[in-house]
């Protein structure tokens, strides 16, 4: 949620007075939605909760040609207060991404080696697809793009820069990891030295005196 209210306290500070549908149109253009989990529902929600908070305020209500109403919002002291607190957290502190893959990592004993090296292979394939597409958003960004003219914002190229060296360094992990599956590293499911585990049937230990 922090990184959420930050994008959207900021982008609203720049382009204040603005509604909603004009910030997460911003957001998109940096191409946000999948790589920082920024997505519409949280958008709207966050707006709503910074104006709770007092961190925005509503600056006009506009409604016409039959369309929803719309709301638009200015940063207020607080709101500006808030901004740069959260600024400068996110640059100076590094917080370690959760990463969902590190429970399957403890258990991977529980699959056979053949499947494992399957499974990675899958996984590289993925993430190769996912840089050659996040390479080529990156081509369309122009040198001395204007954002108010719609185009996508150079900056952008930083935010793709740098999934992409994560991306990289997993896809090189991949590779190595499934080398020393293929080269016989472990023991895994089936082999000699792992037990049939399942209902009712544990990993045996050795007895107490």
């Amino acid at each position: 949620m922090s990184a959420t209210r930050l994008l959207v306290l900021g982008v609203l500070r720049f382009m204040q007075p603005a509604h909603g549908y004009e910030v997460r149109r911003e957001l998109i253009s940096w191409r946000l939605e999948e790589n920082a989990n920024v997505k519409p529902g949280s958008i709207y929600g966050a707006l709503r909760t910074l104006e709770k908070d007092g961190c925005i305020a509503v600056h006009a209500h506009s409604e016409g040609d039959g369309r929803p109403e719309k709301t638009t919002y200015v940063v207020t002291g607080e709101g500006e207060k808030e901004f740069q607190v959260l600024l400068r957290e996110a640059w100076w502190t590094v917080t370690w991404p959760k990463e969902p893959l590190l429970p399957a990592l403890c258990l991977m004993i529980g699959l056979p080696r053949e499947e494992l090296i399957r499974a990675l292979g899958a996984r590289m394939a993925k993430l190769q697809a996912d840089l050659d597409a996040i390479s080529f958003k990156r081509s369309l960004i122009r040198d001395g793009a204007d954002p108010a003219a719609g185009e996508i914002p150079e900056h952008v190229r930083e935010i793709l820069d740098f999934v992409t060296a994560r991306g990289r360094a997993e896809l090189e992990w991949a590779k190595g990891f499934q080398r020393r599956l293929r080269d016989g590293y472990y023991q895994l499911r089936g082999e000699p030295g792992i037990p049939p585990l399942g209902p009712g049937q544990g990993w045996p230990r050795h007895s107490q005196t």
